[in-house]
């Protein structure tokens, strides 16, 4: 279990230094993805998560 957990760390940090770089390199770009990508992506996944879980029952029960 701490083999996972040190994993998933490392890839974290190598994660934020590479968003770190990023940001840094690329300050405009780092603001549309933060405050536009982001929140559509966010959107995006709500919206797919909740039609995986309604479309069946939406079939089950002939509402499609």
């Amino acid at each position: 279990m701490t083999v996972i957990g040190k994993t998933f760390h490392k890839w974290e940090n190598r994660f934020d230094k590479g968003a770190e770089r990023f940001v840094f390199h690329h300050p405009y770009f780092a603001f549309l993805a933060m405050f536009v990508g982001l929140p559509i992506f966010i959107l995006g996944a709500v919206t797919t998560c909740t039609m995986a879980a309604v479309l069946p029952l939406a079939l089950i029960f002939g509402w499609l």
